[in-house]
């Protein structure tokens, strides 16, 4: 197989891709429904907002198949011609754009100058745009949003009794409603809150406090992505302190899914309401959680239980709150301090406040719009299982997510003869799971040829005692403890208290472990993912874009983790018992 059936061409005007925090928005292979129904819809929005703020002409991007991303070999791809294009017309050297969103990696795709590159008239409006965001206090649009998808939710229909057409109908009124308010504002949140580092790093670099830049954007408080976690740190306390719910969940998430659809009495009916609240505020939460394909919550419940089993294990000291606090208080004694340091420089001190600003709005409001959106892909999900379900009823195939492997447009062929793409969903299936075995590369410069792609199970040399992998520093601190891989969300289980949890990507379903780890390193990111941003936010060590760590690290090899410094220092081998 040398290419997938949903891929795209690679752009001739803006030729280079990364998996530079596209890993974490879809780190497996997409689907073919889900890329070419529901994410098509995400970057149309996405289009139309780059240019309204400015920095495209219309003309100048696909309104079918917008360039700001790519599917090769069926992984999602960012552009990263189109980050340093649009970084260049806001006045940012591409040098700055590619340190802060990929780091330092020697194989990045060199920037080839184009004659449009630079266009006076949309740098002017992206400049104004970009003093207008700076300017504002509040996304208020964002809690209109999230106020919306929230009602969705609660007026969802009985899906059970629309009709095959009717539940088509819905996705398709559901995604016309998102592209033009939901998915769109994402870009007005996701473009600023680059602007609070940014500014923030020179100033602090100004004053001889370079290092501290990390601990100044966290602390923050009000992140939708770390909300699930402290969900889920609540239900973990309410099993440690009751043996009724200690001895059940001793039997497994499994087991502890099966009670608590029975008649249940005592703890276990409490935990059962309390559950319950959780997956009605969270249940569109899950790994993947921007493919319709993927298992959210409210789909397997089983795996937010495991969650809570691995987080039952952390002591009460490791909790959300008390970390928030101490991070905040240390966020306000430093930042005092710049301004302290300052203080003789009215300007400097002026843009300082500025970027602090810009931290404390778009931030929050970057994490709530990406809620936002991965709810309105859940409304989609659900009306869309509905159909799977009914496939499989009809023995058409195995799980209701399967019905994701057909093209948008095979949408309305399968209503009228669905049993004409058993054969094609079977083929796909198949073709899907070779996928899920390939390593994809971290950039795609030319033309793509899967077949030669190396397999996730190649073998990779162990790392050396004292070798440094070196990645983006993605949250402050220094940490030394044991690697545990963790290379899929199926084997949180695996993870003790303390280890360094090594994963090939995070997103926000992995954010839970963050309480359990003492740092984390990943091997894709960027400094404004959004797993980085809850690293941040929960104070662990965090160090990202490594490349090869989940390949070359071992479980239970001692790691040295420096958030600050980007690093991760191989401290000693496997132990002997290990």
């Amino acid at each position: 197989m040398q290419s997938w059936v949903a891929d795209w061409e690679r752009s001739p005007r803006l030729p280079h891709y990364t998996r530079a925090n596209a890993g974490e928005t879809l780190p497996a292979p997409a689907s073919p429904l889900g890329w070419t129904l529901a994410y098509v819809s995400v970057l149309r929005a996405w289009r139309q907002g780059f240019i309204d703020i400015g920095v495209y002409r219309p003309d100048e991007m696909s309104a079918d198949r917008p360039e700001i991303a790519g599917l090769f070999g069926g992984y999602f791809y960012l552009n990263l011609s189109h980050m340093r294009l649009f970084s260049l017309r806001l006045g940012m050297p591409v040098e700055q754009t590619d340190r802060a969103f990929v780091g330092e990696r020697p194989d990045i795709p060199p920037y080839v100058a184009h004659p449009d590159d630079v266009d006076a008239e949309r740098a002017a409006a992206a400049g104004a745009s970009v003093q207008r965001l700076l300017a504002t206090t509040e996304f208020t649009d964002a809690m209109t949003d999230r106020d919306r998808v929230r009602a969705w939710r609660r007026e969802r229909p009985d899906l059970t009794t629309l009709s095959e057409s009717e539940l088509v109908a819905r996705v398709r009124a559901l995604l016309d409603e998102s592209e033009k308010s939901i998915f769109y504002r994402h870009v007005f949140s996701s473009l600023p809150a680059s602007f609070g580092p940014g500014i923030l790093g020179p100033i602090c670099e100004s004053v001889g406090r370079g290092s501290d830049l990390l601990d100044v954007i966290s602390g923050i408080g009000g992140i939708d992505s770390a909300s699930p976690a402290v969900g889920l740190w609540d239900l973990s306390r309410a099993v440690t302190g009751s043996t009724e719910l200690a001895t059940l969940f001793d039997k497994g998430p499994a087991t502890v899914a099966i009670a608590l659809g029975e008649d249940a009495t005592g703890d276990v009916a409490l935990f059962r309401d309390a559950f319950a609240a959780f997956l009605d505020s969270y249940g569109d939460r899950g790994p993947n959680e921007w493919d319709i394909h993927s298992l959210a919550w409210e789909v397997d419940p089983a795996a937010a239980l495991a969650l809570v089993d691995r987080l039952r294990t952390s002591p009460d000291s490791e909790s959300p709150a008390l970390r928030h606090d101490m991070l905040a208080a240390r966020r306000a004694r430093i930042a005092a301090e710049i301004r302290e340091a300052l203080a003789g420089n009215a300007e400097a001190l002026a843009t300082f406040d500025i970027g602090m600003r810009a931290v404390d709005v778009w931030m929050p409001a970057r994490e709530r719009t990406k809620s936002n959106c991965v709810a309105a892909l859940h409304e989609i999900r659900m009306a869309i299982r509905e159909l799977g379900r009914r496939g499989v009823e009809a023995g058409r195939f195995a799980h209701p997510e399967d019905i994701m492997m057909l093209l948008a447009d095979e949408l309305d062929g399968y209503l009228t003869d669905p049993g004409r793409f058993t054969p094609v969903i079977a083929r796909r299936l198949v073709e899907y799971a070779e996928l899920a075995q390939l390593e994809p590369p971290f950039f795609v410069a030319e033309d793509p040829d899967i077949a030669t792609w190396p397999r996730r199970d190649r073998e990779s040399p162990a790392a050396a005692v004292g070798e440094v992998f070196t990645g983006v520093g993605g949250s402050h601190g220094v940490y030394t403890g044991r690697v545990r891989i963790i290379t899929d969300l199926a084997g949180c289980d695996a993870l003790e208290p303390g280890e360094v949890l090594v994963s090939p990507i995070t997103d926000a379903a992995w954010t839970p472990l963050f309480l359990v780890a003492g740092a984390a390193v990943v091997d894709v990111g960027g400094l404004n993912s959004h797993a980085v941003v809850v690293c941040r936010e929960l104070g662990i060590p965090c160090v990202i874009s490594v490349g090869d760590g989940t390949a070359r690290l071992r479980d239970g090899v001692e790691v040295t983790v420096d958030g600050g410094a980007g690093t991760v220092t191989v401290v000693s081998a496997v132990p002997a018992d290990g």
